[in-house]
């Protein structure tokens, strides 16, 4: 009887451990990007809802997801419209602003780290890489390099 309570338990326990282990191949590292809305809330800027008939009105004439720098009561501000994730304006003072750009620059380069650990995604020379995560480039590319033009 001993021999099988002791082989349930070495089964549960790699059971347990596979459970904690990062089951995603494409991301080995883990490495899950922030969004814009959680880096700019992150930053200091403040979510701000269109209660007004008139805010709802110059909501929809801004740049839609892009911060751009505007004035108000006389102080320059930073906005944000987020159009489709919750209709609503973030809005920053400059060193909100600061703190997006420093945090966004953060990751990127994270993300730049995590692509260059991560072996499997894109070499075409790696045995066990799906077609579905090779680059093949673009599709002119190669009828170029064969002569093919096509006008």
């Amino acid at each position: 009887m001993k021999p099988l309570t002791s082989i349930v338990a070495v089964v549960a326990l790699t059971l347990a451990l596979s459970a904690c282990s990062n089951t995603d191949p494409m991301n080995p590292l883990g490495y899950q990007p922030e969004s814009k809305e959680n880096l700019l809330a992150d930053s200091g800027f403040k979510k701000l809802t269109l209660n007004t008939p008139a805010k709802v009105a110059a909501f929809k004439k801004m740049p839609p997801h892009r911060i751009s720098q505007t004035t108000f009561k006389g102080k320059p501000v930073w906005v944000y419209p987020d159009q489709n994730v919750c209709g609503c304006l973030y809005v920053g003072g400059q060193t909100a602003y600061n703190t997006f750009l420093k945090k966004g620059r953060a990751q990127m380069i994270d993300s730049r780290v995590n692509q260059m650990y991560n072996q499997d995604a894109g070499d075409p020379y790696n045995p066990t890489a799906t077609m579905a995560n090779l680059d093949w480039g673009d599709a002119w590319d190669d009828a170029d390099a064969y002569g093919l033009y096509i006008n």
